[in-house]
């Protein structure tokens, strides 16, 4: 099976900032294939639409239930149908100045079992942005894929599902940053998650993380670790067939607030 990872840019601007990386999943092994830039984000739809394979996709797919009750009815699909109607300043102006991380008001239940950042903050990273360009993604490619867990799986169809990479480097122990970095992950992972799970990066597959001047590019690893925390829970939770199932990884009160918050997919 393929499984891709794609690490998303919500800027103006996304040259040079899309990143996905294709794996193949064989019974207990994911085999890191291939890491490649994406020009655009047509091109990223494309590749989605045509490949009719799950992706790990690492921006938020929804916001914290006070903001989706406060100004889209308490409903996801309200928040995905307003795609067009704001400008990317206005859109920005909706949340006002949000620190990431200082309020649980502005946070997902998902954003706090993962230590991750508010997906409304305009500081210090201003992830609303993100946010922005990835809900329009999702609004253009939603006739053509199933989005977990707010959809029901369809057959020939991409899978698209949330993922967080900075929390699969900490639990593997690992820095993006470190140029061995790939190198190490097939043995971390046996010694920290379940060493009943191989990962095998090729040698062309590292080397598509390093930039012109062969330091590590962060947007081509974290892609790489968009794909691996999903490829390990189809394979563990046959995630795939069990939608409609609470996962092992995701809390009572996250499993609660899905259906308008999101979940994020992860190792545990």
């Amino acid at each position: 099976m393929k499984i891709y990872g794609c690490d998303f840019s919500g800027a103006k601007n996304p040259e040079g900032k899309i990143y996905v990386t294709e794996g193949n999943l064989e019974a207990g092994e994911l085999t890191v294939e291939r890491v490649f830039s994406c020009e655009d984000r047509l091109d990223l739809a494309y590749y989605i639409r045509s490949s009719q394979a799950p992706w790990g996709l690492d921006f938020p797919f929804s916001i914290p239930d006070y903001y989706l009750q406060e100004q889209y009815h308490s409903s996801w699909d309200n928040f995905l149908k307003g795609a067009y109607d704001d400008t990317r300043e206005s859109f920005r102006q909706r949340f006002g100045v949000i620190h990431s991380g200082r309020n649980s008001r502005d946070m997902r239940v998902t954003d706090i079992a993962l230590q991750a950042k508010s997906p409304v903050s305009s500081t210090p990273i201003a992830m609303h942005g993100m946010l922005y360009g990835g809900r329009k993604l999702l609004f253009n490619l939603r006739e053509a894929v199933s989005v977990y867990p707010f959809d029901e799986v369809r057959d020939h169809a991409s899978r698209l599902y949330e993922v967080y990479p900075s929390h699969g480097w900490k639990t593997l122990q690992l820095k993006s940053s470190d140029p061995a970095a790939p190198a190490e992950i097939g043995t971390r992972f046996k010694a920290l998650v379940d060493e009943t799970f191989a990962i095998t990066v090729t040698a062309q597959s590292a080397l598509g993380t390093l930039d012109a001047a062969g330091k590590a590019n962060p947007h081509a690893r974290d892609s790489m670790m968009a794909c691996i925390p999903l490829a390990y829970c189809i394979y563990k939770y046959n995630l795939e067939k069990h939608w409609p199932v609470r996962p092992p990884f995701a809390t009572e009160e996250e499993w609660a607030n899905r259906e308008r918050e999101g979940l994020a997919v992860r190792l545990f």
